[in-house]
């Protein structure tokens, strides 16, 4: 079982908690934020992860008057146990100096302060950074630390972070192919192969949690209905007038046909003189505009008005708009991505690179994913196969991020303390191969 050891603290211990507690008082001092995320959560929006939805409920229940600052309180608390448990197990595993001890301790604190302040904020961040941190900590301890028994806390940690932040819900693939690499020689022993069927398989029993949630509380044995309305935004955004043409279903060529006539009327559609970067900028700065207050609301009242279903009682109308706004969605991104590929290409690609605010920094991540690939899979050494975990991870949250919706930081700071770490391996690597 996880053991944290307190007998005879250490001024290290002692710099830790005080940081903790200056970081916890920070929070409780500030008020809590509310957001227009906060009242989709309190109202059990059907688009909203069904783990942050009971958190929310079962605070607003026990608390009342006072849930938000209960929320508060627990997201800080919570989102440094996960940022300690990192932090410890991290160090060790990389035998980190106190010189490099201390700038991935603001790193990991940083998410407390402005312009995030992730506790404060009534939104599933507070929970999802330290789930994330778990999460990442106790499947390095399962693949390189050779504790596989705690791959059973990790597979509760994904589970919990999933139902919170979709966004990771490949992350867990990234584990397996991992220790594919690690143990490819040996990985018919029953032993392995039940390891990576557990890192695999973890993900249907999260699918199967989520359409159960939606059958009991919507109706509908379907996923969240999430990913393709945020997905297609990027698409219609680039799409010709004459695109709806595209379809044969008839509902999909009415969206689509009010979606763009509404967004053109709104002046929410990239000029033809602009460059790639002016494209995405503006796609980048409307981004809510166009999905959530235009593409979501004329799907959803289309299908929230269809005379099939006059006689459901609301909140069902209202799941189905969503499920079926989802539905016609998940079409618009394939055909249209398909329709105007190149466009839509240069746009993820900006999206990408603004992710990481350097065109640099991101191909040396991608070279750095390919170098330790092949490393890892020529001769499975533990540094190799490090470099190859964090750069994946950074890499698939930072991809999954650029087609799902845009690049800002609320998405994407997971990724800092592991882009400093994988600096820090990379370094590691160099220093040792100059001294052999």
């Amino acid at each position: 079982m996880l053991r944290f050891n307190y007998k005879n603290p250490g001024p290290e211990k002692y710099l830790l908690l005080v940081a903790y507690l200056i970081v916890v008082l920070y929070c409780l001092y500030n008020e809590p934020i509310y957001s227009p995320d906060t009242y989709s959560y309190l109202n059990a929006m059907p688009f909203r992860q069904m783990g942050y939805v009971i958190f929310f409920k079962v605070f607003n229940t026990v608390f009342g008057t006072y849930f938000d600052v209960a929320v508060v309180a627990f997201h800080a608390v919570f989102s440094l146990f996960g940022v300690h448990l990192f932090f410890t197990r991290i160090s060790r595993l990389f035998q980190l100096n106190n010189l490099l001890k201390f700038p991935l301790l603001i790193i990991l604190l940083f998410p407390f302060f402005p312009p995030l302040s992730i506790a404060n904020n009534l939104c599933s961040e507070g929970l999802g950074y330290g789930l994330y941190l778990l999460f990442i900590a106790l499947g390095m301890e399962v693949l390189f630390n050779k504790k596989g028994h705690y791959i059973k806390y990790y597979l509760i940690a994904y589970l919990l972070l999933v139902s919170i932040r979709s966004q990771f819900i490949i992350s867990t693939l990234i584990f397996a192919g991992t220790y594919f690499l690690m143990y490819r020689k040996e990985i018919f022993q029953k032993k392995h192969l039940l390891n990576v069927l557990m890192f695999c398989g973890i993900m249907l029993i999260a699918s199967l949690s989520e359409r159960t949630y939606h059958k009991l509380k919507d109706g509908f044995f379907k996923p969240t209905p999430l990913g393709y309305t945020s997905a297609s935004t990027a698409p219609i955004y680039l799409s010709a007038k004459d695109d709806y043409k595209l379809f044969k279903n008839k509902d999909y060529q009415e969206i689509l046909k009010t979606s763009y006539d509404t967004l053109a009327h709104k002046n929410l559609l990239p000029k033809p003189d602009y460059s790639t970067q002016e494209s995405y900028k503006f796609f980048h700065d409307n981004l809510p505009k166009i999905c959530n207050q235009t593409l979501r609301v004329i799907g959803t009242s289309y299908y929230f008005n269809q005379p099939e279903i006059k006689n459901w009682d609301t909140s069902k109308k209202s799941a189905y708009s969503f499920f079926k706004t989802e539905e016609a969605c998940k079409a618009f991104t394939k055909v249209l991505i398909l329709n105007n590929f190149k466009e839509w290409l240069k746009l993820f690609y900006a999206n990408l690179t603004y992710g990481f605010k350097s065109q640099l920094l991101l191909w040396f991540v991608v070279i750095m994913f390919f170098y330790s690939l092949i490393k890892t899979f020529l001769n499975h050494r533990k540094k190799y196969a490090i470099i190859f975990l964090l750069s994946s991870l950074i890499l698939s949250n930072a991809m999954f991020i650029a087609f799902a919706a845009h690049s800002i930081q609320r998405y994407l700071f997971y990724n800092y303390a592991l882009i400093f770490l994988l600096f820090i391996s990379i370094y590691n690597l160099t220093k040792r191969d100059q001294k052999s």
